[in-house]
């Protein structure tokens, strides 16, 4: 069980991290500024999240629950920060996105 929970915490940081990421690589004005240094520094810290995972768990497991989360991650980022409005449609995406994820973890 602690390995599946060291698991779940990775995804939920990386999620975190490269959202957070984006909204700052988005938000920057320009790319000499430093809240683009920033948001890419942010970025970089989820891919070595992402592959650390890698030496934990199998590609065709970590890359559709990575990029799932991320896409989930996102949207709410979106929402949030950015005044990005997420109508129905985009519930019945991370509804599905979030189903998925879920076969894929409970497999592996």
């Amino acid at each position: 069980m602690p390995a599946m929970l060291l698991n779940i915490s990775l995804f939920v940081l990386y999620a975190a991290v490269s959202s957070l990421g984006l909204f700052v690589l988005k938000t920057a004005n320009g790319i000499l500024s430093l809240q683009f240094v920033v948001g890419l520094t942010l970025y970089g810290i989820g891919f070595l999240i992402w592959y650390g995972m890698l030496t934990r768990l199998p590609l065709s497991v970590v890359f559709p629950i990575a990029a799932g989360i991320l896409v989930v991650a996102t949207q709410f980022v979106g929402y949030l920060f950015l005044d990005e409005r997420i109508g129905v449609s985009h519930l019945a995406g991370i509804g599905l996105v979030l189903a998925g994820i879920a076969v894929i973890f409970a497999r592996a």
